[in-house]
């Protein structure tokens, strides 16, 4: 085991004293349910309604869904009932954030970025323009709104951070952070979905002195800056753990994982990942079992490795790595003490169930192919790059798809936005293309 020890106490922009900012603009089946109810004490989670799925990777940024209602244990040939499309959202990789009363999506047209408001039967309610998207390589919106308190929160390929009012869509501030906080982009531009907690907007622009920043959610002042990250941004969303009386935001950075307190933006820890991440790629955020964190990234080798928190969540030790689970993109779901994912190399697209225990190798499964996942109801909802989406049994000794089908595809590229469950929904996103399916069980 290798332990990393506290970090010195580097000088960050306190909350008691935010400097004016001059970009501000304010114009297994047998899984428990009430282990997700946990989850939302353990993880920052936003103050969704109940059944929502507000943010990237869900309400509590961990890919399961909350309790709802009963949903289908199997499929038709053909998939389950497609309720309706939005067929205008332009180009991108984005997820659907929904509450119970709407779903809020970004998209590009042209170089601009657009979040779309839509209504629960699909009609547009507003559409409003956070700035210059990403027209590169890979074109189109990266970042999965943010809802909260009202309001919805985004962040550009280009890094600009932008809130609105979630019910007209008027834009009430606005940070260039690149310009802010000396950033740098990255190859294939800015990569993350805000994380909000404690009246807090989370941002990891990446740089010689602002590794991550956190602005006031309501203002957009600056809160604090976590100075010695010296990384650049990895193309991932961070996730919150409550440890002790800390909460701790976990982070993966271009070639570090860091660890920072919530309260004030200390650098708790930093710890830089062997083998270097190939291309800077840390695409996959981070998840939490028991006072556990577990990261990867793709590209082939030991990529895998669980830390363990110490008490008060000032370090964590390695306990052990992997060279299995190498997830490129799709994202992780831990139940009863494993981890499930997509193999980009080490397995070759296999879907892998792990022990967090030892980081062995329970069952495996060639399914749909290397691709996302996300959990509801007792099942595993894996979307593969293909556009096919398999449900899953999570049980080790049953690992196995127990139905599939073929999502239209709207265009060219891979799936690679991760899809969004609630209120008994399936939401599924290709490139201009919204698919919202009915999951509900009526035998139930």
């Amino acid at each position: 085991m290798t332990v990393f020890p506290p970090v010195a106490h580097r000088p960050s922009r306190s909350a008691t004293r935010p400097p004016r900012n001059p970009a501000t603009r304010a114009p297994f089946t047998r899984f428990r349910r009430a282990a997700v109810l946990l989850g939302a004490l353990v993880l920052g989670a936003v103050q969704a309604g109940a059944g929502d799925w507000p943010q990237f990777r869900g309400p509590n940024r961990d890919g399961k869904a909350a309790p709802g209602p009963a949903l289908l244990r199997a499929w038709p040939e053909d998939g389950p009932p497609l309720l309706w499309t939005y067929t205008e959202l332009g180009e991108g990789y984005s997820s659907a954030a929904v509450t119970e009363d709407g779903v809020y999506i970004t998209g590009m047209e042209g170089e601009e970025g657009f979040v779309y408001a839509l209504d629960a039967q699909g009609g547009l309610r507003w559409k409003s323009s956070y700035g210059r998207d990403w027209p590169r390589s890979y074109r189109g919106a990266r970042t999965t709104p943010t809802v909260r308190d009202g309001r919805v929160y985004v962040m550009s390929g280009q890094g600009r951070a932008v809130c609105f009012d979630a019910a007209t869509g008027r834009e009430i501030w606005a940070v260039e952070t690149a310009q802010v906080f000396g950033a740098r982009n990255i190859t294939w531009g800015i990569t993350e979905s805000p994380l909000v907690l404690d009246g807090m907007a989370v941002f990891s622009p990446g740089g010689p002195e602002a590794g991550v920043v956190a602005l006031d959610a309501r203002t957009g002042e600056t809160r604090w800056v976590t100075a010695g990250v010296d990384d650049a941004s990895g193309y991932c969303s961070p996730i919150v753990v409550r440890r002790g009386n800390r909460t701790v935001i976990a982070q993966l950075m271009a070639t570090t994982f860091i660890g920072i307190d919530a309260s004030d933006g200390a650098l708790l820890w930093r710890v830089p990942r062997e083998p270097r991440p190939a291309h800077g790629i840390q695409a996959v955020s981070p998840v939490t079992d028991d006072g556990r964190i577990y990261i990867t990234s793709g590209y082939r080798g030991r990529r895998g490795e669980l830390f363990a928190l110490s008490a008060d969540g000032a370090q964590v030790t390695r306990q052990w790595r992997d060279a299995h689970l190498d997830a490129q993109l799709g994202g992780l779901v831990v139940l009863d003490g494993r981890v499930y994912g997509a193999s980009h190399g080490n397995h070759r697209n296999q879907w892998l169930c792990l022990n967090l225990d030892n980081g062995e190798v329970e069952a495996s499964l060639r399914g749909v192919g290397k691709g996302s996942v996300v959990w509801a109801d007792g099942l595993l909802y894996t979307l593969g790059e293909n556009g096919t989406m398999g449900l899953v049994d999570p049980d080790p000794s049953d690992f196995r798809m127990i139905s599939s089908f073929t999502v239209p595809r709207a265009g060219g590229g891979p799936h690679w936005a991760h899809p969004s469950i609630a209120h008994g929904r399936l939401f599924i996103r290709h490139q201009s293309t919204l698919f919202v399916y009915d999951l509900r069980a009526t035998d139930r």
